[in-house]
């Protein structure tokens, strides 16, 4: 038997055991087969495992409702969260872009954090069109500081994140990265799951940094991706880049041209309104749309 078909043959069976189990009826899509797919590549392709754990995604699901979450502490205080969908790489797949010195404060609880990465998490998966539920993530090291170095957040973060959004991380691209960065890893490496840990990419020397940003992003967010990563070394960082949120003449913060027209100056407030599952961009580009709009 193929290695397609044997897979084949799981999905089919992974299918066949969750039969009659319904979908929430605001969450009608998460039972798919790109779903169900992911939780066997997690699971190394063992139906009971991956059967297992997407039966206890499914209650936590019911429990915490995470289509719906929103982040409150990027709600009380803008821009306390950077992380932001700015495009999508050469193969579709959402792209999310942040930096330490674009953030309003370095001071995160772990239910803060955990609240914006479901929050990003939930709706990077409405935006891809081609149905792909991975995505990459280009964190910028630039003006990270002690408060930052929490293992304990980052391990909680990643807890769930392994358990209930498997095989979501396609790359995780570091820049700029410090003594700082060095110490927070050897922390938390032992602890974090291997598959995950195989996906980290760190480049601190440009060079390496542009054949990373060439291999996986089309030109146009390449070059966003290397002006903003660019403004925000800056000392002190300009105010159009702290406020990321609000759109900018020269260079955009929000995300990359293609990204902004598809997405951001076509969002409908009345849409918004009705919807329950339509695409949302980072709380605080939303606010801004909404209070901007006619």
């Amino acid at each position: 038997m193929g290695e397609a078909t044997d897979e084949a043959t799981k999905m089919e069976e992974l299918k066949g055991r969750l039969e009659g189990v319904a979908a929430e009826p605001d969450d009608p899509d998460f039972l798919s087969d790109h779903t169900l797919r992911r939780y066997l590549l997690a699971r190394d392709w063992d139906v009971s495992a991956a059967e297992k754990q997407l039966r206890l995604t499914l209650q936590w699901r019911r429990e915490t409702k995470p289509q719906h979450i929103v982040c409150a502490v990027c709600q009380k205080q803008p821009g306390a969260h950077a992380m932001r969908q700015v495009g999508f790489d050469k193969q579709g797949r959402p792209v999310f872009y942040s930096s330490f010195s674009q953030c309003s404060t370095q001071h995160h609880s772990a239910e803060g954090a955990l609240q914006h990465t479901i929050y990003m998490l939930e709706n990077a998966a409405r935006s891809a069109d081609n149905g792909s539920q991975s995505n990459i993530w280009v964190l910028d090291f630039k003006g990270m500081k002690v408060t930052s170095c929490n293992p304990k957040l980052a391990l909680a973060v990643e807890h769930v994140v392994t358990n209930h959004y498997p095989e979501r991380l396609g790359a995780f691209i570091a820049v700029n990265h410090g003594a700082l960065f060095q110490t927070f890893w050897a922390a938390v490496k032992g602890f974090i799951c291997q598959r995950t840990a195989s996906k980290l990419r760190v480049h601190r020397h440009q060079h390496k940094i542009d054949e990373e940003l060439n291999e996986h992003f089309p030109d146009e967010l390449k070059s966003w991706l290397t002006e903003e990563i660019s403004r925000n070394k800056s000392h002190p960082i300009a105010e159009s880049q702290k406020s990321f949120w609000k759109k900018s003449d020269d260079h955009d913060p929000r995300g990359c041209d293609s990204y902004v027209k598809g997405y951001l100056d076509n969002f409908n407030v009345s849409d918004y309104k009705e919807s329950k599952t339509m695409y949302l961009p980072h709380h605080n580009i939303l606010e801004t749309l909404i209070s901007d709009s006619p």
